[in-house]
């Protein structure tokens, strides 16, 4: 069994959402203006950009302020699958046990996941006539059961523990004997609707000893996938309610619901206004939830990141979104999270193992945190594995490692488990970023030279992460204002031949600075231990 780690052969940025804890408030058309002059700089930087290398006539200054705090990072993850299908003969293993232990290893371990969404499937058919009672024997609990013994625990040990159930009210398929209640007695499907929200919850709990603190409602729900099929934004609004006051009732009154969670920003934006109008349904949230669709735009498509954000001309219209998306989230103060993102089956812009598709997703990630306040950023699926990549797609001709946008791949044909370029990126953070940590402010002069910091008041840690877009080393200097820093700087690069290699240990100039020279198209994460942490 053999388990890849590396490839497969074949700003100024600054004030762009308002701080958390403010030195200076920004007026709307003040920020307006920053997103401009951010565009503006950043055509001046890409002009340079070229395909020669070298090393960068004038070095970058970077400014990293301790007093200017962002957002809370609640973590990395993506929708959790456990390698199993389920079938008309029952439950699956894709894996087996030494595939699955290298599998978890991966994704939990080397690239650092705390979060995820359980995918859970609970009721074919009504377990009853009265929602107001639970037959636990009308419900399916192989795959929740299988999903904590294969996965959960044992990617226990290695972090895994932030997760939400995903519940979600999907009326394609493992709902669809709803549909027919829902156009006889609304009033009725809702309640069956919070049942089975309430029987997941009940039957988690049994089987871990412990409450879920969030649960995935949605996917899609109105637009993409359209899984509430004909559904609208009052639906959505009347089945928070619904399950909320049934979780309420039956003791869960900590859990919240992680919405909508439709394709785009703006879709998501759409459905968020119902949502946060309603002060009961408000009341069951813990986070709002959008993804970066649709296929081929500009942070969906890695060539489109990289022609864009990668030369420091982020896309004005999904800057200016996701920036509106932060404002009415903070008005509630409710974390955002990214919960997907994906080039789509067969889409893929690069080989698989490139260094493209590594550096695009660093962007992506670091203007997600930067340009939506983003609290968590999610991958699509954690693994995938190649038996269900046939099984599902069949005769489609779509080939197994165009799938760049999981965090691993699982090949069981030859027994390998590889880390993706979308994985080898979410490390870069996970791996250096706690949850908990805070997002401060950090300003390159650079365009082409992204860095974005935080700092974790747990670990008493400052965490960065470099990713140098242009074609030229580039030797930075970073100057701290508001901490002072001790010891020495540790971290690791990854480039077009290295993945996550080890940096020597960097000697600060003093405790307010330190010296870096990074190597072209590059991505770097370092930590240093604060003297006086915030």
């Amino acid at each position: 069994m053999l388990i890849k780690l590396t490839r497969q052969n074949n700003k100024d940025e600054s004030h762009v959402c308002p701080e958390k804890s403010v030195c200076v408030k920004f007026s709307g058309f003040l920020r307006l203006v920053t997103i401009a002059s951010v565009l503006i700089s950043g055509a001046c930087f890409a002009a340079s950009l070229e395909t020669g290398s070298g090393k960068m006539d004038v070095p970058v200054t970077v400014r990293i302020d301790n007093a200017i705090e962002y957002q809370e990072i609640a973590g990395f993850g993506a929708t959790t699958l456990a390698g199993i299908m389920l079938t008309e003969n029952g439950l699956r293993d894709m894996l087996g046990a030494t595939l699955r232990h290298q599998a978890i290893k991966a994704v939990y371990h080397d690239v650092g996941l705390t979060l995820g969404s359980l995918e859970l499937w609970l009721e074919p058919a009504n377990d009853n006539n009265d929602p107001m009672l639970i037959n636990k024997d009308g419900f399916q609990w192989g795959t929740s059961n299988a999903m904590h013994d294969l996965l959960v625990r044992p990617a226990r040990a290695y972090g895994f523990s932030n997760y939400s159930l995903g519940l979600k009210i999907d009326m394609r398929r493992e709902l669809r004997w709803m549909d027919e209640l829902r156009e006889r007695d609304y009033s009725r499907y809702l309640q069956e609707v919070a049942e089975y929200v309430a029987a997941g919850v009940l039957h988690w709990q049994e089987i871990t000893g412990a409450a879920p603190r969030l649960i995935t409602l949605f996917n899609e729900p109105l637009s993409g996938n359209r899984e509430l099929r004909g559904g609208s934004k009052h639906e959505i609004v009347d089945i928070i309610k619904s399950a909320g006051e049934r979780l309420r009732a039956e003791g869960f009154a900590r859990t919240r619901f992680i919405v909508p969670a439709e394709e785009t920003v703006a879709k998501s934006i759409d459905t968020i206004e119902s949502i946060l109008a309603d002060e009961d349904a408000r009341s069951y949230i813990g986070a709002l939830a959008y993804h970066a669709y649709p296929y081929d735009s500009a942070y969906s498509s890695v060539r489109r990141i990289l022609q864009t954000s990668g030369r420091g001309l982020p896309d004005h219209d999904e800057i200016r979104i996701r920036q509106r998306l932060y404002e009415l989230a903070a008005g509630y103060d409710i974390p955002v999270w990214m919960t997907e993102t994906s080039e789509g089956p067969g889409r893929a812009d690069y080989p698989f193992g490139s260094a493209e598709n590594l550096r695009a997703r660093a962007n992506h990630i670091h203007d997600e945190l930067v340009y939506a306040n983003a609290s968590a950023y999610f991958a699509m699926y954690d693994m995938w594995d190649r038996q269900s990549h046939d099984a599902h797609f069949k005769d489609r001709g779509i080939d197994f490692f165009s799938q760049s946008s999981h965090i691993a791949l699982v090949d069981q044909r030859a027994s390998e488990v590889h880390i993706t370029g979308i994985g080898f990126a979410v490390g870069h953070f996970a791996r250096w970023i706690k949850p908990g940590s805070l997002r401060i402010n950090a300003e390159s002069d650079n365009q082409l030279v992204k860095v974005i910091a935080f700092r974790s008041d747990r670990q008493n840690e400052l965490a960065l992460v470099v990713i140098n877009n242009s074609s030229f080393e580039v030797e930075m200097d970073f100057a701290m204002k508001n901490m002072a820093l001790q010891g020495t700087v540790k971290g690791e690069y990854s480039d077009r031949s290295n993945r996550w290699k080890q940096l020597p240990p960097l000697t600060l100039s003093d405790n307010a600075s330190f010296r870096l020279t990074v190597g072209p198209t590059s991505v770097t994460s370092l930590s240093a231990t604060l003297i006086n942490p915030g």
